[in-house]
C-alpha cells in the first residue's frame, strides 16, 4: 500500500493527531516513516547578535524537542523514525523532502506554528494539496491525536471509474481491511438542482457499484453503494455529514501529472469542506515491483464452482478472469473468457454479454447450468504466477512471453494475495511523472514513439457503409475494430463489436448475436435477418467520440489517453487527420517487454 510515509509535523495538536495516524499506518504497512519540520527564518526583529543567539538557541530548542516527541512517540509502537528539519519556505521545503524520500503518503495536521499547518484551505496545505506528486491525508480538528488508524471505521470513496478513482476505491479498501471497517462507495451524476434520481440514467453507475461490491465482498470488507444528484462536491461532502464518515478517500492528481481534469476541482472542494479528514489518492511516485501495481482482494471460485456461477461472477465484479484455489489458496488454475469461449460453451465475449438483456442473459445462464460443466472442466491447468517482490519489469516479460494479460500474486507459501493485470500495469506508468528515474529507461531505446508500435493494417469503411459490410470486416480483424474514414482518407470514427450491439433493435439482435459468436454474417436466416442493422450505416454506429494520436507523440501520451477514455485501442492519424493505423495495448506490452532488464535500476 504505502511503502514511506511522510508526516509535517509542529508538535501542534493537529500535527500530533498526524503523527498518530503516521505511525499507526507504517506500523500496519511495514513502510518507513519520516517527519519533516520547517524552520522559519529568524525574527525580522532580531536586531543584535545576542538576540540573534537567543532566538536561534530557542528554535534549536524547540525543534530538538519536536524531534524527541516525534522519536519517542515512535519508539513506544517499536518503530524507527528519522526526522528531518528543513529551512526555507514550507511548501518547497517539504517538496524537496517528498521528492528526496519518494513520499508515498504526505500526512498533514489542521493547524499549527507555522503556515504548514494552517487551516485546510490556507495557502500552504492546498497548494501542497495541488501539486505534491504523492497522496496527501488532510487531518483535522476534532480527532484525538490517539485514535489513529484505529478511529477510521467508515470509510466514504468516490466511485466514478476513472483509473484514479480505482486508484482511490482500492485504497480505501486496504484501509478498512487494515482498520476492520467498512466502505460507503457514492457515485454522483452531475445535474441541476432539483434534478430527481429517477429522472437520471444510472446504468454504467449500476455495473460500476456491483463490481464494487463484490469486490469489497471478495477482501472481506462491508460495502454500501450510494447514489446522489447534483454537484460532485457538494453531494459527496453531504454525503460524509449523512453517513458519519470517518475519512473521506478521493483519487486527485496535482499538477505534475497531466491528464487529471480535477486540478482544483471536486477533490480540492471536498478536501475544504468534508467534516472529516480527506485522504487525496495518486499513484505512486516509483513502480518498481508488483506489489506496487497488484490488485488485492480478489474474487476466487474452487474447482467444483458450478460454470453458470463463474460467469454470473465474471460479470458481476466486471472482470475478465478468475482464479481457482483449492482450500489453502493455492492457484490451481484460472478461468478467462477465452477459456470459457473454448471450452464453456459460452458464445460471447464477456464485455459483451454485459451489454445483454437481463432476460437473455438469463436464458444464456440457463443454458449454462444445464450443461453441468464446472470450473474445472473449463480452467487453464499450469498457470503462471509471480511473487509481489518480484521486478515489475520481470513481470511484464513474463505477461509478453506467456501471451496472458494477468498473472496472479501468490505469498512465500503459494497462497493468493493478489493479482497484476495488463492494465494495472499501464495504468501505473500512465500515471508516473514524465521525469524521474522510474520514468527513464522504461522502454527499449528504438521504442519510444507511437509510430514505433502502430499496425498499419486496419479495416477502413466510408461512412455510408452498411452495417453488414461493418460487421463482416470487423469480424475478420483480430483487433475487432473498423475506422470510419471520408474519401480523402481523414478518419472520422471508429467501430467496435459493442457499438453495434449497443445500437441493434430487438429484431437484428438475434442475427447479430449469432453473428458475434462465431459465425459470419449472412450464413443463415432469413431476408430479415440478413439485414442485421436495419438500416443503420456506419455513420450511425461509430463510437460518439475519436480519441487520436501522432505518429511522433510519445508512447507514454497514448498509454495516458488509453487509461483515461479506458481504450484498448487509439487511432493513429498524421497532422490533417488522415488515418495511419491503430495502437493497440498488447503491442505496448510487447514493447515494454523489451525494456531495460530491472526497473529498478533505470
Amino acid at each position: 500500500m504505502f511503502r514511506s510515509i511522510l508526516v509535517a509535523y509542529d508538535g501542534s495538536q493537529g500535527a500530533e493527531a498526524a503523527l498518530r495516524m503516521g505511525i499507526d499506518l507504517a506500523k500496519a504497512t511495514g513502510a518507513e516513516l519520516r517527519t519533516v519540520s520547517v524552520e522559519e527564518h529568524l525574527p525580522r526583529y532580531a536586531a543584535t547578535i545576542d538576540e540573534v543567539e537567543a532566538a536561534r538557541e530557542a528554535i534549536d530548542a524547540h525543534f530538538h524537542d519536536l524531534t524527541k516527541r516525534a522519536r519517542d512517540a515512535a519508539l513506544v509502537e517499536g518503530l524507527d523514525i528519522e526526522s528531518v528539519i528543513r529551512q526555507g519556505h514550507e511548501v518547497e521545503s517539504i517538496l524537496a523532502v517528498v521528492r528526496e524520500s519518494k513520499t508515498d503518503l504526505l500526512v498533514l495536521g489542521h493547524q499549527g506554528h507555522s503556515r504548514v499547518l494552517e487551516r485546510l484551505v490556507g495557502s500552504t496545505a492546498y497548494s501542497l494539496a495541488r501539486v505534491a506528486p504523492c497522496s496527501i491525508l488532510l487531518m483535522r480538528d476534532g480527532r484525538a491525536p490517539g485514535r489513529g488508524l484505529g478511529g477510521l471505521k467508515r470509510f466514504l470513496v468516490g466511485l466514478d471509474g476513472s483509473p484514479l478513482g480505482r486508484l482511490a476505491f482500492r485504497a480505501a479498501l486496504d484501509l478498512a481491511t487494515l482498520s476492520g471497517g467498512a466502505v460507503v462507495g457514492v457515485s454522483v451524476r452531475e445535474a441541476p438542482t432539483g434534478t430527481r434520481p429517477e429522472a437520471v440514467d444510472w446504468t454504467d453507475v449500476a455495473q460500476l457499484q456491483a463490481a464494487a461490491e463484490e469486490h469489497a465482498r471478495s477482501a472481506g470488507v462491508p460495502f454500501t453503494s450510494v447514489r446522489r444528484v447534483g454537484h460532485a462536491a457538494q453531494a459527496l461532502s453531504d454525503q460524509a455529514r449523512e453517513s458519519a464518515a470517518d475519512l473521506v478517500v478521493l483519487g486527485a492528481t496535482g499538477l505534475e501529472h497531466p491528464w487529471s481534469p480535477t486540478i482544483g476541482g471536486t477533490a480540492g472542494r471536498v478536501a475544504g469542506d468534508a467534516p472529516c479528514p480527506v485522504l487525496l489518492v495518486r499513484p505512486p511516485q516509483e513502480v518498481l515491483h508488483v506489489r506496487d501495481v497488484m490488485v488485492r482482494g480478489v474474487s476466487t471460485v474452487s474447482p467444483d464452482t458450478p460454470l453458470a456461477e463463474v460467469v454470473e461472477l465474471l460479470l458481476r465484479r466486471g472482470v475478465k478472469a478468475l482464479p481457482i484455489v483449492d482450500e489453502h489458496r493455492r492457484v490451481v488454475g484460472i478461468v478467462t473468457g477465452g477459456d470459457l469461449l473454448s471450452r464453456g460453451g459460452l458464445n460471447l465475449r464477456l464485455s459483451l454479454k454485459q451489454e445483454l438483456d437481463s432476460d437473455t442473459l438469463s436464458q444464456q445462464l440457463a443454458a449454462l447450468t444445464q450443461s453441468g460443466k464446472t470450473a474445472r472442466d473449463v480452467m487453464t491447468r499450469h498457470v503462471r504466477t509471480v511473487e509481489a517482490d518480484l521486478d515489475l519489469g520481470e513481470a511484464i516479460r513474463r505477461m509478453a512471453a506467456g501471451g496472458v494479460k494477468r498473472l496472479p500474486v501468490v505469498n512465500a507459501r503459494g497462497a493468493l494475495i493478489g493479482i497484476v493485470t495488463r492494465a494495472d500495469v499501464l495504468r501505473a506508468i500512465a500515471a508516473l511523472p514524465e521525469a524521474g528515474e522510474a520514468s527513464e529507461g522504461l522502454l527499449p531505446p528504438e521504442v519510444h514513439t507511437v509510430g514505433d508500435v502502430v499496425r498499419t493494417a486496419v479495416p477502413v469503411v466510408l461512412p455510408e457503409a452498411s452495417a453488414e459490410v461493418v460487421l463482416t470486416k470487423l469480424l475478420e480483424h483480430p483487433l475487432r475494430r473498423v475506422v470510419v474514414t471520408d474519401t480523402d482518407g481523414r478518419a472520422l470514427g471508429i467501430i467496435s463489436d459493442r457499438d453495434i450491439l449497443l445500437r441493434s433493435t430487438p429484431d437484428t439482435r438475434p442475427w447479430l448475436l449469432r453473428a458475434l459468436g462465431g459465425r459470419r454474417a449472412g450464413q443463415r436466416g432469413s431476408e430479415a435477418e440478413r439485414a442485421p442493422g436495419g438500416g443503420l450505416t456506419a455513420r450511425e454506429l461509430m463510437a460518439p467520440s475519436l480519441v487520436t494520436v501522432r505518429r511522433d507523440d510519445p508512447l507514454r501520451r497514448a498509454i495516458q489517453l488509453m487509461m483515461q477514455h479506458q481504450l484498448k485501442r487509439l487511432v493513429v492519424v498524421d497532422d490533417a487527420g488522415h488515418l495511419l493505423g491503430l495502437v493497440d495495448r498488447g503491442d505496448i506490452l510487447q514493447a515494454l517487454a523489451r525494456g531495460p532488464a530491472r526497473w529498478s535500476e533505470a
